[in-house]
């Protein structure tokens, strides 16, 4: 049995919010077999932006019951189920939350019908409960309220159904409540681990890839990853079989080689690298029609050196050396280059490293080409 939910909240600082509206439906797998639906008096003010997406006034929700007053019913019309929410980490933080201030721990097993989606509906444009909607010909009446949302949601897991005739994928999708601790296969990978920077795969046990990220320490995002109850780490360690780490050196090649993997690859589910280092920025003075040069930063060992190649302006991609003769040619350089996509995301980030000197040093091409031993 599963309760699709969704609600509406008054937006403000994080794990300040309040629930504004919800909207519970009990589904057996194929069709609804109970509801409650009702606004909520959060007793605060509504973020000006809510009130303008959902229509919801602080008005409207003066004579609306307070959260205290319909807890029970929500506990009553959730148990023995699983919650599934499009987004379902912001739906159930809010819920625990609510109760949390009821003195009460709201735990209970999750789906998420973005992750969902991502992995049996690959190749949308978008994940957005809007535009997936429109894509695969669900109506949505009152997007942006909660019963709207929520019976979308409803249309949408039956399709998810559908799709995965043996619910192998869903199973493994269910995140369970509370989990910080760290399981012994976990403790053996980070106990295992040499490298430090870098990228890493995780693969299921279908040799699927998983998950790709970064970090110039692995360790610790792992350990993080391992222990967290969010969604996306949770899904990952459901799905966990074997990892394999590719030591960068530093982080910079490690963004760059993130990039390009998650674009060509395409792992089942993949945080966002955070955006505001990908935030725009102008072009450096330093680079026009005619800029030849390479940056050069740290190597993966403590001899080498590692550097991203401009030509004509251009992000060519990165590669590794040891001495500037290694790379005094054309030929040679191509030779170590490992070829990157200038999208707007990678030249925003190179363009910071220039912008904001963190790089070694900064060499002409033809200076490279001209000496062979430059150090």
């Amino acid at each position: 049995m599963y309760t699709i939910v969704d609600l509406e909240a008054t937006g403000g600082k994080f794990n300040e919010e309040s629930i504004i509206e919800i909207a519970i439906y009990k589904f057996d797998g194929v069709s609804i077999t109970d509801q409650f639906i009702s606004l909520v008096n959060p007793e605060k003010e509504i973020h000006p932006y809510v009130e303008k997406l959902t229509g919801i006034s602080s008005k409207m929700l003066k004579t609306a019951p307070k959260f205290h007053e319909i807890a029970k019913r929500v506990i009553e019309i959730t148990s023995d189920s699983v919650l599934v929410a499009h987004n379902a980490q912001f739906d159930y933080r809010i819920l625990q939350l609510e109760f949390k201030r009821l003195g009460f721990d709201f735990s209970m097993k999750s789906i998420c019908t973005v992750i969902l989606s991502q992995e049996l509906l690959p190749n949308q444009e978008s994940y957005k409960l809007g535009r997936l909607s429109r894509s695969l010909g669900i109506p949505i009446k009152d997007r942006h309220r909660a019963s709207g949302d929520a019976l979308a949601t409803v249309e949408l897991f039956k399709i998810l159904l559908e799709k995965d005739v043996k619910q192998e994928i869903i199973r493994k999708s269910i995140v369970e409540f509370p989990g910080e601790k760290m399981d012994n296969i976990f403790k053996d990978v980070i106990d295992n681990l040499k490298e430090n920077t870098g990228v890493f795969y995780i693969y299921n046990d279908k040799n699927e890839l998983v998950y790709i990220d970064f970090s110039k320490d692995i360790k610790n995002k792992l350990i993080k990853l391992f222990t967290s109850k969010k969604f996306i780490p949770k899904y990952v360690q459901n799905n966990f079989k074997t990892i394999k780490v590719h030591p960068t050196g530093n982080v910079h090649i490690a963004i760059l080689k993130t990039l390009q993997e998650i674009n060509s690859l395409k792992p089942k589910i993949n945080n966002n690298v955070d955006p505001k280092i990908f935030s725009k920025i102008s072009k450096p003075e330093i680079i026009n029609e005619t800029s030849d040069f390479v940056l050069t930063f740290n190597g993966k060992k403590e001899a080498d050196k590692s550097f991203i190649l401009f030509k004509s302006g251009v992000i060519e991609g990165y590669g590794y050396f040891e001495l500037f003769n290694n790379i005094n040619s054309e030929k040679k350089i191509n030779s170590r280059l490992v070829k990157v996509k200038e999208s707007k995301r990678v030249k925003n980030y190179v363009y910071r490293l220039i912008s904001e000197k963190r790089y070694k040093k900064l060499v002409n091409l033809k200076e490279i080409y001209k000496f062979s031993d430059i150090e």
